[in-house]
């Protein structure tokens, strides 16, 4: 971008010149015609005002967008649920290592202390408890992602 290019884009914005870029547009002779102008043009965009929507067009439009909105609301709950059960299932695998060797290390000691099949009993019971809370909690992974996405979009439209 050039130098001229800076000093008009600050004028029409409304910005400040700095020093460097105000002695370059008193000195470019372009620069001298084309500040006047910016300057008309900034002044005409700030006194407008923004005229005010009619009462028809927001149903219309809404009803107009409505299929964007929904597949760009499918994009996003796709997306909140993907990163948390990706999050969850990659240590998933060592869980279930971790818990099959605590499980046969359990049995083994309590093989030896109590008769095999109330060890046993034991050892499933846990096994079925430990089932039953990665189900409950795997299982609530999309719920709770589906609420932060509503408290989301909620908070992103008001």
């Amino acid at each position: 971008m050039t130098e001229c290019d800076e000093a008009l884009i600050a004028l029409l914005f409304g910005r400040g010149l700095e020093r460097g870029i105000e002695a370059h547009v008193a000195a470019c002779p372009r620069c001298a015609v084309e500040a006047t102008r910016a300057r008309e043009v900034a002044a005409a965009l700030a006194a407008d005002r923004v005229p005010e929507p009619g009462a028809a067009l927001s149903p219309r439009l809404l009803r107009a967008a409505d299929t964007l909105l929904a597949r760009n609301a499918r994009r996003a709950a796709w997306t909140t649920l993907a990163r948390p059960l990706g999050a969850a299932l990659v240590p998933l695998p060592a869980l279930l290592f971790v818990d099959v060797l605590l499980l046969r290390w359990g049995y083994g000691l309590l093989a030896a202390v109590l008769p095999a099949p109330l060890g046993l009993y034991l050892v499933s019971s846990y096994a079925v408890t430990l089932t039953v809370l990665l189900a409950l909690t795997y299982g609530a992974i999309p719920i709770v992602a589906e609420r932060q996405l509503r408290l989301r979009l909620r908070e992103a439209h008001g």
